[in-house]
């Protein structure tokens, strides 16, 4: 299946080509898909009003995979239905810590709001494509291993840019199959257990990913200047190429953060990237 179709799906603010992606709902309420695809799907109320799709999701917790098709091509949706989640009234979900986020929005921008819910992981599963070269397990918070449910976040618009950035790699000659998620989706407890007291921090709301490029599976970022060593230098040129993926702008890349960092005792270097909906940049 190719990565990008021949047509475009629109949902929750986000348009794409891409052949995977994934959003959520919340349950009993309604998306809307702009689309010349049709869609398919065995649950909920799905219904066309003539310029658009409403699907109507049901009323529990879980996940359904949509299938939209035109021209001999299929794009699948993995729509999540999400568990409630009521900040400041709750601390943690059947036993899974969360924490809480912050009363106020930061800068009053509508995208710092609570979570209403989370992704029950137990309707993934961890190895669940979520877009062509990326799964829903790469994005779990680090805390609590092996807990049965974990929940999470991740937003459709990261992975958007996470792809386009891979795509753009790999056209310059940095092959690999996906980057190496070293940190995806925290909740406020944990980003709090490992010293970070920061209550504005993308990860929290899913959209923000620390990412190296590890095409030979060595476990740290590659030489991607090609000088012999793994430094701050190598973070810096992917930084560069996510620049440049900016500058042209346009749906494949929705505006948010790009940081930079070096090595340490621990790990090697990396980038953070987030959709934050305004540009951001440190550390380069």
């Amino acid at each position: 299946m190719p990565d990008r179709l021949g047509f475009t799906a629109s949902f929750h603010g986000v348009t794409s080509d891409l052949s995977t992606l994934m959003t959520t709902v919340m349950p009993s309420e309604m998306i809307e898909i702009k689309t010349v695809a049709t869609p398919s799907v065995t649950a909920g109320d799905l219904s066309f009003t003539g310029t658009s799709w409403q699907w109507t999701a049901p009323p529990a917790p879980g996940r359904h995979e949509m299938t939209l098709t035109h021209g001999g091509e299929t794009m699948t949706l993995q729509i999540f239905v999400l568990t409630p989640f009521r900040n400041l009234e709750q601390s943690s979900l059947n036993g899974y810590k969360v924490g809480a986020y912050r009363k106020t929005l930061f800068k009053g921008l509508p995208n710092y709001a609570a979570p209403k819910g989370f992704i029950d992981l137990s309707a993934g599963p961890k190895n669940l494509k979520i877009s062509p070269h990326f799964t829903l397990g790469q994005f779990i918070c680090k805390q609590q291993p092996g807990h049965d449910p974990t929940y999470l976040l991740v937003q459709p618009e990261t992975l958007i840019k996470l792809e386009t950035l891979l795509e753009a790699a790999n056209k310059k000659g940095w092959n690999a199959k996906s980057f190496h998620v070293m940190s995806g989706f925290r909740t406020p407890h944990y980003n709090r257990s490992i010293g970070n007291r920061t209550t504005s921090s993308r990860h929290l709301y899913g959209d923000a990913t620390d990412i190296w490029l590890d095409g030979d599976g060595d476990g740290r970022m590659d030489d991607l200047n090609g000088d012999g060593k793994i430094t701050k230098d190598d973070a810096r040129a992917l930084a560069k190429l996510a620049e440049s993926l900016a500058a042209k702008g346009g749906r494949n890349w929705p505006s948010g953060g790009v940081g930079v960092y070096g090595p340490n005792s621990a790990r090697g270097p990396f980038i953070h990237i987030d959709s934050r909906g305004y540009r951001a940049r440190w550390g380069q």
